[in-house]
């Protein structure tokens, strides 16, 4: 939610509205949705263009997190759950937005504007549950729930979103909050620097200006579910002063004369104020609107009490003292005279801009999604089997889940991919038919099949229908209660057959946390039947998963002239020291996985890295021509990433057959990016691997033990060596810088540099590049 441009006009009298503010030694409520994004475009050092720097953002999250418990603030953070009825319109024409972004979002377009990768959210809950914060993930809109959880803890919020100037929460704005933590001004401790928002300070400088009026204001002046020309007949009514005229924009000025309004008037009065200058077949349409939105504001539910920790006594009471007021309006909307307001050169209409109309299709869209389709927003809770709502407030599942659980509804989202190709979306239908078969289960009134809206031609939002998938090794879907009473083998099955599994023992030998990762692997690679042209980013996905085993190691390092200053004199001693002990170890490929990893020596991560810090930089050649921005790459890894989000959420409503996956520790876009830009001029990119990873023995034995793990999964793709046919023209062929590099930089292995490609080495004898290379 928001209302415009009321930041905006808050911010012009900061002086006024907003006060300076230690925060330290408190509890704090945390709009999750709202600060997930801020960190991200304020703090995280991501490129957006490549589809997620998940490492980097993890990061970001962390520390944010870290600074808030160094001052002593206990966080406590609510998440938005599933789409309100209400709010389908503005989703419709946000979705819209993003791909028109999206479809045109390039390197050069991150300098001025950020785009929020699939998984932003998915992450943010990761990070949550390892620092132990108290989290919930409510089940519609969580602003209601935040103002009354820190109304109860006598605490503030903190968002970046302007409806919490009306909630009457103490309210401090993301965008005041220093970045960094500084001695409390008491000598004990640390604090942050911020401002904050009481709603007293807006009361008092509007003389009349009463709080439960203030829903009003958000209504008139037009949130995300009203479209602010609605009222073009009420504003033309209000009139400003002359005086300051060039002082504030247009929406200023509507903004103070609204509160100037409204301080003259009880709710009831300026409802019928209101009312009188709309026409009558209007008129109970946006009452609704009003008393809506009214008691949005004013009601909250107390579900998320136990799940953030609070005894269930304790959210009892509360429970039976809370008082949600809810608004009705008593008279009769029709029998108000109606007033035509005519008065020209004072008056404030609404600007072009706040009237923009929809466009052509989002009306044939609403009209498959009508209102009588759905169940009642109010009704749904009651709907929903207790251990479904557990769970989704504990944020087990996505957030799209309970779309699809109580509307039979998927708006497909918004990624960065090459807009000439189908949507992205497409490739993980069957996964979700098989969710929505699932979830099925349980739906009150089980027929009719599941919607769907996704990117058609020209960029148009369409929308289709999906029948789900009835029967599973032709056996009909066990209900989903039931889910957790069936052996794990047999839900195993499942999430293996939707992914198309062919081999399971190859996948149980992966680290658990590779498992689930490298299904999703396999599902996207088979829905392109094996496509060859795919073969580099099969490897790019398998070198990926070394970077978090270095991290681990050897500790995180992005920049490569950060780290050779701090470990290159280190690096070239372990080289001279190998070199003179004639270093040959005597590792077995006939481990496992997990064992190799283990013994992994952190000197061959030491070494091995420059190659992937190389990789996590972006070419700034990107910046300058445009047309070198690959689109087809960043669209294949778009399909991945949603083929990774529903086997994620299809893994959860089956109750975990394989671990979770941290995304952060496996997917960077930029990295991804590079490897396959790099492979893909590789004629044997097996053999530049080894080439690369040769004197790291220890960390190449685990990739070479991946790629025997994996290979009958990816048979057309992962194919060892050079066709003997073609092996005397692949010649050992280095570029001009290759040739130049003659400076301390060029023993670094990195991105731009390639060793003569390949060395012969003995298939049974997996370190057979070892002797070569002394």
């Amino acid at each position: 939610m928001g209302i415009p441009g009321l930041t905006t006009f808050i911010n012009n009298r900061s002086y006024r509205y907003l006060k300076y503010f230690e925060l330290r030694d408190t509890y704090l409520v945390i709009d999750g949705n709202s600060v997930a994004c801020q960190i991200y475009i304020l703090y995280a050092k991501c490129n957006c263009a490549f589809g997620g720097d998940y490492d980097e953002y993890a990061k970001s999250i962390s520390d944010f997190f870290d600074d808030l418990l160094k001052c002593n603030v206990t966080p406590i953070v609510l998440i938005d759950g599933g789409s309100e009825q209400k709010k389908m319109k503005t989703i419709i024409t946000r979705t819209k937005e993003k791909i028109r972004t999206a479809s045109s979002f390039s390197p050069i377009s991150q300098q001025r504007m950020k785009f929020l990768p699939l998984h932003t959210l998915e992450v943010f809950k990761d990070v949550l549950r390892e620092k132990n914060i108290r989290f919930v993930q409510c089940l519609f809109e969580a602003d209601n729930a935040i103002a009354a959880m820190a109304k109860l803890l006598n605490c503030p919020v903190l968002s970046y979103d302007s409806d919490f100037y009306v909630y009457g929460t103490l309210y401090i704005p993301f965008d005041t909050l220093d970045s960094y933590i500084i001695k409390s001004s008491t000598g004990n401790g640390y604090m942050k620097r911020c401002k904050i928002y009481k709603v007293e300070y807006l009361l008092s400088s509007f003389k009349g200006l009463n709080q439960s009026v203030l829903p009003l204001a958000a209504v008139l002046l037009g949130n995300d579910y009203v479209k602010r020309g609605t009222f073009k007949n009420f504003f033309r009514y209000l009139t400003l002063r002359q005086v300051a005229r060039k002082k504030y924009s247009h929406r200023q000025y509507c903004i103070e004369a609204t509160f100037n309004w409204l301080s003259g008037y009880t709710l009831e009065k300026a409802v019928i104020g209101i009312l009188c200058r709309l026409p009558k077949p209007m008129r109970q349409r946006v009452l609704n609107i009003i008393e809506i939105n009214i008691n949005s504001y004013t009601n909250a539910s107390t579900e998320f009490l136990v799940p953030l920790g609070f005894p269930k006594e304790y959210a009892a009471r509360v429970a039976m003292h809370s008082i949600n007021r809810t608004f009705k309006f008593d008279g009769d909307v029709n029998s108000l005279t109606y007033i035509e307001e005519t008065h020209k050169g004072e008056g404030i209409e609404t600007s072009q801009e706040e009237e923009e109309e929809e466009e052509e299709n989002e009306v044939e869209i609403l009209d498959a999604f009508k209102e009588s389709e759905f169940t009642s927003d109010n009704a749904l809770p009651n709907n929903l089997p207790v251990w479904f709502v557990d769970k989704f407030l504990m944020g087990k599942y996505s957030c799209y889940i309970i779309n699809l659980f109580i509307r039979r509804l998927w708006i497909g989202p918004v990624q960065i991919e090459n807009y000439y190709y189908p949507s992205s979306n497409i490739i993980s239908l069957k996964i979700i038919s098989v969710i929505f078969a699932l979830l099925k289960s349980e739906m009150v009134g089980k027929g009719g099949p599941m919607k769907y809206m996704i990117r058609g031609h020209n960029m148009k939002l369409v929308h289709y229908e999906l029948e789900p998938t009835n029967t599973i090794f032709s056996c009909q879907f066990p209900p989903l209660s039931n889910i957790g009473g069936i052996p794990l083998f047999i839900r195993k099955k499942i999430l293996n057959n939707t992914l198309e599994i062919a081999n399971e023992q190859c996948i149980d030998e992966l680290l658990p946390e590779w498992m689930l990762y490298v299904a999703c692997l396999n599902y996207w690679i088979k829905q392109h039947e094996s496509d060859v042209s795919y073969k580099c980013y099969v490897y790019s996905i398998l070198v990926c998963l070394l970077f978090n085993i270095i991290d681990l190691k050897i500790g995180r390092h992005r920049i490569m002239q950060n780290f050779k200053k701090k470990h290159g004199a280190l690096i070239e001693s372990i080289k001279e020291k190998r070199k003179t002990s004639n270093y040959k170890p005597h590792y077995t490929t006939n481990v496992t996985i997990l064992e190799a990893c283990n013994e992994i020596n952190p000197d061959d991560c030491l070494i091995a890295a420059p190659f992937f810090i190389s990789h996590f930089e972006m070419d700034q050649k990107l910046y300058s021509n445009p047309k070198k921005f690959n689109r087809s790459i960043v669209h294949a890894f778009a399909e991945f990433q949603i083929c990774m989000r529903h086997s994620m959420s299809l893994n959860a409503l089956l109750e975990y057959p394989y671990p979770e996956i941290k995304i952060a520790n496996l997917f960077n876009g930029t990295l991804l990016y590079n490897l396959s830009n790099n492979f893909k001029t590789r004629y044997d990119i097996e053999g530049y691997i080894n080439g690369v990873l040769q004197n790291s023995p220890s960390l190449w034995r685990v990739f070479r033990i991946l790629l025997l793990k994996v290979k009958s999964l990816f048979e057309l793709l992962l194919q060892n060596g050079i066709n003997p046919q073609k092996k005397s023209r692949a010649k050992c062929r280095k570029t001009k810088s290759e040739r130049n590099a003659q400076d301390s930089d060029a023993e670094y292995l990195s991105a731009n540099e390639s060793s003569c490609e390949p060395k012969f080495y003995d298939a049974n004898n997996p370190f057979s590049f070892l002797d070569s290379a002394q």
